[in-house]
């Protein structure tokens, strides 16, 4: 039987960062858990982070993920706005 909750590290850049104040967020989640629940709840911590949520990409242990990618106990999701620039 699993547990019931995970926890992760979060870390935020660029704009993101900016916005909550914090480059990195610990996070207990409900297990089974995605990247979009680890994005609500920094969300639910940060509400100005709320604009990003159509633009912010995700990676997962250092890999591009989607939001519906399963995490596990002890794994680190990255937040960050895409990149612009010539």
């Amino acid at each position: 039987m699993g547990n019931e909750f995970i926890n992760i590290t979060v870390l935020l850049f660029g704009a993101c960062k900016e916005v909550a104040g914090v480059g990195e967020v610990r996070c207990e989640l409900a297990n089974p858990a995605t990247a979009a629940d680890a994005w609500e709840e920094l969300k639910r911590r940060f509400a100005d982070l709320e604009r990003f949520e159509r633009s912010a990409l995700v990676a997962v242990n250092e890999e591009h993920a989607q939001r519906n990618h399963p995490l596990k106990n002890g794994d680190t999701v990255a937040i960050f706005p895409p990149v612009s620039g010539g």
